[in-house]
């Protein structure tokens, strides 16, 4: 078993994900951990991400027309994009899980999960096109 090394650049990346209010990607917590440690690589960030989500310490958002996104919220839940300037924000709706055994009746595949993302408009980017 691989010994996994708590290192100063995994703890900084955890921490922007943790301290978010928003739902970074990888770029955005590259940008913020780079003000605090100029030597970081983008290529760690994406590494230790990746290994944060699939280790469950932070949960992935997949958004079809953009990049992942990382969510300090590690239950599962559903996500809502402003189809405007992007944002993704928690809907705090837990998953329906009974959508998973509807699905799987109706089709020869072993659901295995899912993953649902509302679209709208922010009230933000709805303000400014009064």
């Amino acid at each position: 078993m691989k010994k996994e090394r708590n290192t100063y650049q995994k703890s900084l990346i955890k921490d922007v994900v943790l301290n978010s209010c928003t739902h970074p990607s990888a770029d955005a917590v590259y940008d913020k951990v780079k003000e605090v440690c100029p030597n970081v690589s983008k290529a760690t960030v994406y590494r230790v991400l990746n290994d944060l989500a699939d280790k469950g310490e932070v949960y992935r958002v997949r958004v079809l027309d953009g990049p992942d996104r990382y969510d300090k919220t590690i239950f599962k839940h559903y996500h809502v994009k402003c189809a405007s300037c992007g944002r993704v924000v928690d809907t705090m709706y837990t998953t329906n899980e009974d959508i998973e055994k509807v699905a799987g009746e109706n089709c020869e595949f072993k659901i295995i999960g899912h993953e649902i993302i509302f679209e709208g408009i922010c009230p933000e980017c709805a303000n400014n096109n009064k």
